[in-house]
């Protein structure tokens, strides 16, 4: 099962530098169910693997100046605040077990449930949408629904330790008028820092196995190498329903394994 955990790990790279995202819908499922590791702590591998792999995509597009730094933090800081602060307060106080709904639920699995009904909403929309916005940086946009989409992207990325590149594409492509190439390296940038700040926020960062840590992100580096070069050869058209589907394929093998063959 470890095998196929690192090999998986290499397709983690490869989303995250081919959609701006995407890898950490792949690195919870994989630490859970591979690599035996619980679901909360599991958030906190993902935030430290996405954020490090995130921010060396992004390095080409700072120096080739394809961000949108406005955008960004209109983005970016109400998700942060956000983000911060359900991993820092609201999560270590939600207990084991609880009841939703009238039923008890695991805390874990009310979290991959949660996960997996976001990418199928994600992957939805993506595919739905079948227009693509125009390559223009400084397109006009509702500045308030940025921030808005922000706030609750924020708080959905505290809950479920993903990067959000799964929920921030689509956001930037619709609330900040982006086409979806841009909003991949607009989206890199903002997961980068956004999941490094979170990652620092988890309160359980002494439970971590450095060296496995380690091991995974030097994987996960070599695929993202080959993502990022896949990146340039497709078009938009391409790459924007490619995501869709991808990202509904993983929350429906998700939502089987926490409901049927659990």
């Amino acid at each position: 099962m470890e095998i196929i955990g690192f090999i998986l790990t290499v397709v983690i790279g490869l989303l995250v530098g081919l959609f701006g995202g995407g890898g950490s819908i792949l690195t919870v499922p994989v630490l859970v169910y591979l690599f035996a590791i619980p679901a909360t702590l599991s958030t906190t591998y993902s935030l430290a693997l996405v954020s490090i792999t995130s921010l060396i995509a992004a390095t080409p597009h700072v120096v080739q100046k394809k961000l949108s730094y406005t955008k960004i933090l209109q983005f970016g800081i109400p998700s942060m605040i956000a983000l911060y602060t359900i991993r820092s307060f609201v999560l270590p106080s939600i207990p084991p077990y609880f009841k939703f709904l009238g039923f008890e639920i695991e805390k874990n699995t009310f979290m991959m449930l949660f996960f997996s009904l976001l990418m199928l909403t994600s992957g939805f929309f993506m595919i739905k949408q079948k227009k693509n916005n125009p390559d223009c940086i400084d397109c006009s946009y509702n500045h308030i629904a940025l921030m808005v989409a922000g706030l609750l992207e924020g708080l959905i990325t505290g809950i479920v330790g993903a990067g959000g590149g799964f929920i921030i594409v689509p956001i930037l492509m619709i609330f900040g008028k982006m086409s979806v190439k841009q909003a991949v390296a607009n989206s890199l940038f903002i997961i980068g820092v956004k999941s490094f700040i979170g990652f620092l926020g988890s309160h359980d960062i002494s439970s971590l196995n450095f060296s496995f840590l380690i091991k995974i992100l030097a994987i996960a580096l070599v695929g993202m190498y080959f993502g990022v070069q896949l990146n340039k050869k497709l078009d938009a058209k391409q790459l924007k329903p490619i995501f869709g589907y991808f990202v509904m394929i993983m929350g429906c093998i998700i939502l089987i394994k926490e409901l049927i063959i659990k």
